[in-house]
């Protein structure tokens, strides 16, 4: 009877639960944008990727962006690697897009007061590449396998 019960009420609990009730299967990870894993590995946060597989696809770039604007030395590291794209393709990729308007907007926001300045080279250095033309990942990628 005791075993009966305890089986009856962790059924209950696993069926109401939103997580286990979509016919018991725990939600995993998906597979993370290749420009999102490029850029953990640049700034030294490859260890992240586990979590950004849980992060939508289209919340990627603003969740990349909220961390570097919390940690100036990824920042830097950030642009520098997006300048050098730029460099070699005369654009930026549409995630690198997205994730440097959202530090741009993060940066002028109430939120900016928050965060540890990066200074007038870095914040200008975001600017210019935030306007910057998209390019499709594919054509930056060819143009630095043959530069």
């Amino acid at each position: 009877m005791r075993f009966a019960s305890r089986t009856a009420l962790l059924s209950a609990i696993f069926a109401c639960s939103p997580v286990f009730g979509q016919g018991g299967v725990v939600p995993v990870g998906q597979m993370i944008p290749l420009s999102c894993m490029e850029a953990l590995v640049e700034v030294g946060y490859q260890r992240f990727a586990g979590v950004f597989s849980f992060i939508a696809e289209k919340d990627n770039p603003a969740a990349f962006a909220d961390l570097i604007t919390h940690d100036k030395g990824a920042l830097k590291k950030y642009l520098a690697k997006v300048e050098k794209d730029f460099k070699v393709a005369s654009g930026v990729s549409p995630w690198d897009h997205e994730v440097l308007q959202f530090a741009a907007t993060l940066y002028n926001s109430p939120l900016a007061q928050t965060l540890e300045k990066p200074g007038d080279k870095l914040l200008f250095k975001l600017v210019e590449l935030s306007r910057a033309p998209v390019v499709p990942l594919e054509d930056i990628t060819s143009k630095r396998r043959s530069g």
